[in-house]
């Protein structure tokens, strides 16, 4: 069924009908950019960068939350999180070599802490990145001073929003409800309010990757968005992760104490996964490249700007010594579709201009030294060439002539009902 036939459809069901063929449609979009952008393979990538973060960042957290007295609630927390997840060895070895490492890493001093701020700016700066990547910015656009200042930023409010999520789930959650006078009044309501609050700052720290980290203005009705999802995923996946754990056969009995480490390992590439998702899902929310657009036809002054825009991303490539394009490169830079981009390139290869550099043809080079490549030349094979030997016996080749000669403005206020007159 195309894109047509889904809305007449829909049209008949009415308001809900449209509704439920415009989701089905931006979940279609989604799918098919989280399969180009690979981001189960980025995920994986970020893996073994939090792998070697994970202890410096536990350190600088618990190096903030002994601010607010809240270190053994925290380590707590954690073995109850992983084992809820994990099982209960094998969250609770893992929560043990963390508070050892950490302990045993407080005890460098003000180097060691430096060092442990820099390896943790480094898994910053990856998702950092791959956001990036996923909203098409420019990675370069910020300075490093500003963006340094801007990941220390993120740190404190990272460990402030772990600080509250602990506060709320455990220690002051009890306290505000005695302030409040909650505990005497509704036990229920004050259940919904430690449920809740924990996941709406889990919802917050997404909101706020999602905001903050690309090089562009992003919509808050589409981080709000991409937000949700990943904080309703996240849920739904750690319910299923420890039911399939305590249901399943212990790997602890397989692994050993390694299992700690396979299960944690899991969890996070699934974690990134989700986050990554949300990322998307913004994304395509803000920019909406649905399916439609992607199969309109191209016209001559979009072939001719795409033509231009793939010459000089190929040219400044080589120019910068940097050598050959490859196609990937292409598309994530100027956001075209597999079609239109080919299309394209056929037509450069055709008249010279870029030759492919593999049999695979998935990456070029510029034909000619760029002093030869000619700007006119260029446009006249993108905007096609009308053939003067032929006879002009029809509307249509004199319309084109005209516009080649003279330029489109030149029709002023001819209309289909004027050129039938001249039959």
């Amino acid at each position: 069924m195309n894109d047509r036939e889904i809305n007449s459809s829909a049209s008949e069901r009415g308001p809900i009908g449209i509704a439920i063929a415009r989701f089905i449609d931006f979940c279609s979009v989604c799918l098919g950019k989280f399969t180009k952008d690979r981001i189960s393979i980025m995920a994986s990538g970020v893996v073994y960068t939090t792998l070697i973060s994970i202890v410096p960042l536990v350190t600088f957290i618990v190096s903030i939350l002994t601010l607010f007295d809240v270190i053994q609630p925290f380590f707590t927390f954690l073995t109850e999180f992983f084992t809820s997840i994990l099982g209960e060895q094998s969250g609770a070895e893992f929560v043990a070599w963390i508070q050892q490492y950490s302990s045993n890493a407080r005890s460098l001093g003000i180097v060691g802490f430096v060092s442990f701020i820099i390896t943790s700016m480094m898994l910053i700066d990856r998702v950092w990145n791959i956001v990036n990547h996923i909203y098409r910015t420019s990675m370069t656009q910020r300075k490093l001073l500003r963006r340094l200042f801007m990941f220390l930023i993120i740190l404190v409010v990272a460990a402030l929003l772990v600080g509250a999520y602990i506060s709320v789930k455990s220690l002051l959650s009890a306290r505000i409800a005695k302030f409040f006078g909650w505990a005497t009044v509704d036990t229920t309501f004050v259940a919904i309010i430690r449920i809740l609050l924990p996941w709406c700052i889990v919802w917050l720290l997404i909101f706020l990757i999602i905001k903050t980290a690309p090089n562009t203005k992003v919509a808050s009705g589409s981080a709000t968005l991409g937000a949700i999802v990943g904080t309703i995923a996240l849920g739904i996946v750690n319910k299923i992760l420890a039911s399939l754990i305590s249901l399943g056969f212990n790997y602890s009995v397989i692994y050993g104490s390694f299992a700690a480490i396979f299960l944690f390992l899991l969890w996070v590439y699934i974690m990134w996964i989700i986050l990554l998702t949300s990322v998307e899902v913004s994304y395509v929310h803000q920019y909406r490249p649905d399916r439609k657009s992607l199969k309109r036809p191209v016209s001559p002054a979009e072939q001719l700007a795409n033509g231009i825009n793939v010459m000089m991303v190929i040219g400044n490539n080589f120019k910068s010594g940097t050598g050959n394009t490859k196609v990937k490169d292409i598309s994530e830079k100027l956001l075209m579709n597999d079609r239109e981009l080919y299309s394209v390139l056929d037509v450069l290869v055709d008249k010279q201009f870029i030759i492919a550099t593999n049999p695979s043809r998935t990456s070029y080079l510029p034909a000619k030294p760029l002093e030869d490549l000619k700007i006119v030349d260029l446009v006249s094979s993108l905007y096609g060439e009308v053939y003067l030997e032929q006879n002009l016996d029809t509307i249509g080749d004199a319309i084109a002539t005209q516009i080649n000669d003279r330029g489109i403005k030149t029709l002023g206020n001819l209309t289909i009902f004027n050129l039938l007159e001249r039959i």
